[in-house]
């Protein structure tokens, strides 16, 4: 058994070292923000607009960090993130068919973080609390307007037809080109935990950034990683 021991234990220093200059993996997360129901005051009598609620949204992405660098490490990590909502109109002729849509955002962050408090395990564990900032870049789904409308309508409200209008505003608010691109800066702390090659983090970040979330500033959310450390 002793030799046994002995025969691994290059393997376990080696793992313990190397594990440490770089990691990537899946990641998780939740949005915390809200965005209230609205019905803005449009030019035309008769004519009505209302944006459903929604908030929290769920995200899913991965990540890639380095840590080669002696005092700080670096990162990289994309999330996809939604929350549903409802997308009502109405005018002289009727009511458009209820447009249940998904507020959407592709997100990037890019992130210089330190180690605050490191605390370890000889050769099989390593824990350590963070502190980070950074750049961020974000493409968003638009949210309906009375510009919008009216183009799709061929400038008159009052008359458009309703009957098919859900699937062309659908296709206009999901063409790439009508996408909402914004950047900004974010700061998060959080734990990184590490067993031998199994990595994971748990962390908060602020994001400060306009034109992401309707009405806001920004946001901020809790995000959950698991992958692997090398």
């Amino acid at each position: 058994m002793k030799k046994l021991i002995l025969s691994f234990l290059p393997i376990f220093i080696l793992s313990s070292q190397v594990f440490a200059i770089a990691g990537f993996g899946l990641q998780v997360g939740q949005s915390m923000f809200s965005v209230e129901e609205s019905s803005p005051t449009l030019s035309v009598p008769g004519v009505t607009l209302k944006n459903g609620a929604y908030d929290n949204a769920y995200s899913v992405g991965g990540y890639l960090y380095l840590d080669i660098i002696p005092v700080v490490d670096l990162e990289v990590d994309f999330n996809f993130q939604e929350s549903k909502y409802d997308i009502n109109f109405e005018n002289d002729l009727g009511k458009m068919p209820t447009l249940p849509f998904a507020w959407a955002s592709a997100d990037i962050f890019y992130t210089v973080r330190k180690e605050i408090i490191g605390i370890g395990i000889p050769f099989l564990a390593k824990a350590k609390l963070f502190a980070g900032g950074g750049y961020n870049t974000h493409l968003s789904t638009p949210i309906a307007n009375e510009k919008m409308l009216t183009s799709l309508c061929d400038d008159d409200l009052a008359n458009c037809d309703v009957t098919s209008l859900d699937k062309t505003l659908e296709e206009y608010m999901t063409d790439k080109d009508n996408y909402i691109t914004s950047s900004g800066f974010h700061l998060q702390g959080g734990l990184q935990f590490k067993i031998l090659m199994i990595d994971s983090f748990l962390f908060y970040r602020q994001v400060i950034a306009d034109d992401v979330i309707p009405g806001a500033k920004g946001f901020g959310s809790l995000n959950l990683r698991l992958g692997m450390g090398f």
